[in-house]
C-alpha cells in the first residue's frame, strides 16, 4: 500500500496501545504517539505536519468537538477519514456509569455520544475489534471492518511463576466494578476464608487516592465497601500502560477470573484480557454467555481456558482448578500458544492496509 496513513489517539493509552501503535509500528505508519507513554505525544506543528502529508486520518475514541472539527477540515481537503473504537457508546441502563451523575456525567456522555454519531456517520470507514460491535456502528454507517485486537510477543517478559503456598486468584481491570463481580460475591468471599487461596485485585485506586479525592469514593462506594471487606486481599492500583505488562506478570498469577454481567455493553467489549492473560500463561475462567455472544465465547474452548455460561457454576470451577495444578499449568501453556497463533500482529497486520485500500 503505497498511501500515508497517520493514527490519532485517544486518552487512553492502553487502547491506543492496541487499536493503534501495534498496527501503526508494524506497518511503518506515522501517528500522534510514538510510544506506549504519554511523553511520546508529538508537537502540535509536528501532528498537524504529518496529518496534511497523509492520506487517510485514523481517528481512535473521536470523542470530542476538536476530533470532529479537525477531521471536517481534513475530509474537505481530500483526506480519507477512519473513525476506530473498540467500545459502545451507548448511555442504556447496561452502562456501568449509566446511575451516577456526579459532575453531570450524564449530560456530558449525552453530549458526547452526540459528537461521536456525527463523527461515525461522517466517516468514510468505521472499524472496531468484534462483530458485535460493528452492528451497532452499522446502523449509522454502513461502511464498517472488523480489526482484531493482537498482542506483540516482544512487549512480553517470560512468564514470572507463583512460588508462594497459595495459589493467586486475580481480578483485572474492568471487572472490579461492582455490576460485574456482583453475581460472584459469595463466591469470592469463600476464596477469601481459604487457607490456600490468595485474592488479587489489580484495579481501582488505592487509599491515597481516595483520600485525596472523595469523589473516588463517592462514585465507587459499592466497589471499595465490598473490597474493603475482603480481609485476605492484595491491592496493586492502575499503573500508566508503559508499566502494565510488568506489573501483570509480577502479580504472578495462578488463576485470572473474568466475570461479567450479561448486558449490551459487556456484549460490546474485546477479547484483550484473554489475550494478556495467554501472553503470561495464566490460565482464565471467563464469562459465557448464553447466547454466545461474551467477547470470550469465540476463542475459549475448554483446553485453553474455562467458560462459565451457568453462573452457579463459578464456585465449583474455580475451586476444581485451585486444586489442580496441573491442569492450571497445561491451561496456560495452551492459551499461550493459542494467543501466538492466532493474535500474532506479525500475522494480521497487512489487515489494515487491506481495509484502507478499499477506500480508493
Amino acid at each position: 500500500m503505497n498511501k500515508k496513513v497517520f493514527f490519532v489517539g485517544g486518552a487512553y493509552m492502553g487502547c491506543n496501545y492496541v487499536r493503534l501503535l501495534l498496527p501503526m509500528i508494524e506497518n511503518g505508519w506515522k501517528g500522534s504517539y510514538e510510544g506506549i507513554s504519554k511523553s511520546t505525544l508529538k508537537s502540535p506543528e509536528l501532528v498537524k505536519k504529518e496529518m496534511l502529508e497523509a492520506d487517510i486520518i485514523v481517528f481512535h475514541r473521536a470523542n470530542t468537538n476538536w476530533h470532529h472539527r479537525v477531521a471536517m477540515i481534513l475530509k474537505q481537503q481530500g483526506k480519507k477519514i477512519v473513525f476506530d473504537n473498540d467500545d459502545t457508546f451507548q448511555l442504556t441502563e447496561s452502562h456501568p456509569f449509566f446511575g451516577t451523575d456526579e459532575k453531570g456525567f450524564k449530560e456530558n456522555k449525552r453530549r458526547m455520544n452526540n459528537v461521536i454519531n456525527n463523527f461515525i456517520i461522517n466517516s468514510d470507514l468505521i472499524t472496531t475489534s468484534t462483530e458485535f460491535l460493528a452492528k451497532e456502528y452499522r446502523e449509522l454507517n454502513k461502511n464498517v471492518a472488523v480489526l482484531p485486537n493482537c498482542v506483540n510477543p516482544d512487549d512480553w517478559d517470560e512468564p514470572l511463576r507463583n512460588k508462594g503456598d497459595k495459589v493467586r486468584i486475580g481480578l483485572v481491570g474492568s471487572v472490579a466494578y461492582n455490576h460485574d463481580f456482583e453475581h460472584i460475591k459469595k463466591t469470592i468471599r469463600k476464596l477469601d476464608n481459604m487457607d490456600n487461596v490468595q485474592i488479587v485485585l489489580f484495579g481501582l485506586w488505592k487509599d491515597v487516592k481516595r483520600k485525596d479525592n472523595k469523589l473516588v469514593d463517592k462514585v465507587l462506594g459499592k466497589e471499595y465497601r465490598f473490597w474493603d471487606s475482603i480481609k485476605n486481599k492484595e491491592h496493586i492500583q492502575w499503573c500508566p500502560t508503559e508499566d502494565y505488562f510488568n506489573t501483570l506478570n509480577n502479580t504472578r498469577l495462578d488463576i485470572m477470573i473474568i466475570p461479567r454481567r450479561h448486558n449490551h455493553f459487556n456484549q460490546c467489549k474485546s477479547n484483550v484480557k484473554f489475550l494478556e492473560a495467554g501472553m503470561l500463561e495464566i490460565p482464565v475462567i471467563a464469562q459465557g454467555f448464553p447466547n454466545k455472544t461474551s467477547p470470550y465465547d469465540d476463542d475459549i474452548d475448554g483446553e485453553n481456558g474455562i467458560l462459565v455460561t451457568d453462573n452457579t457454576k463459578w464456585e465449583e470451577e474455580i475451586i476444581s482448578l485451585v486444586n489442580n495444578k496441573g491442569k492450571r499449568l497445561l491451561m496456560g501453556s495452551t492459551a499461550h500458544q493459542y494467543v501466538l497463533d492466532n493474535y500474532n500482529i506479525a500475522d494480521h497486520y497487512t489487515k489494515w492496509a487491506n481495509v484502507y485500500n478499499k477506500l480508493f
